[in-house]
């Protein structure tokens, strides 16, 4: 699917201007495992200029990305001279399958250390210029919101587990949130990976 300016896409629409910010929100179906969002690459320098927020709902959660964060004009420059921004295509990657979940039990999960709270769920940025493709580096000031299951603990303590794409297991820090009438907890410092709630086994 594509995201333009003032276009409904999967029941969402980009929000109008704020304080300087647009933020783009897209909502995608609760059927859907998997799901990838596409804007153009001019578009993303527009928001880059505006200092706004990409920000990706879906039943299994939320990822908000600085538009700026992206790098589009770093990327054109990789893609070779005289790349216009409107020949590129930022995708956005949202999973939520089986292969999400056996990455994290075959790992430090599946080591018994951590109790998984969440379906995971995986996200990742990917950059385009017809054939060629590239995935943007440092991408540490992402936010990402988790529903908590019901029924959990109110002194329980929160973690994001993260497994990133090359393979390494961190703990982010997690607190608690209201959103859209959802208990969820929510973290920075994400990037690309794989993102599940969870807890040190036997800790409160």
């Amino acid at each position: 699917m594509q995201a333009k300016p003032g276009v409904k896409y999967n029941g969402g629409q980009p929000s109008s201007f704020s304080n300087a910010v647009w933020d783009v929100h897209v909502n995608l179906p609760q059927q859907a495992e998997n799901a990838s969002v596409s804007i153009a690459g001019d578009m993303i320098g527009q928001l880059r200029l505006w200092e706004a927020f990409i920000e990706l709902d879906t039943w299994a959660g939320s990822f908000r990305i600085p538009a700026g964060q992206i790098g589009i004009d770093a990327a054109a420059g990789q893609f070779g001279r005289g790349v216009r921004l409107s020949e590129m295509t930022v995708s956005f990657e949202i999973s939520m399958g089986r292969k999400e979940r056996d990455a994290l039990l075959t790992g430090a999960a599946g080591a018994g250390r951590y109790l998984l709270l969440s379906e995971p769920v995986g996200f990742a940025v990917t950059v385009s210029c017809g054939d060629q493709k590239m995935k943007p580096e440092d991408l540490q000031a992402i936010e990402l919101a988790l529903p908590l299951p019901d029924g959990l603990e109110q002194d329980r303590a929160i973690n994001v587990l993260m497994l990133d794409r090359k393979g390494s297991v961190r703990l982010l820090p997690a607190r608690r949130i209201s959103r859209s009438g959802r208990t969820m907890a929510a973290a920075k410092g994400a990037g690309d990976g794989i993102f599940v709630l969870a807890c040190k086994r036997g800790k409160r």
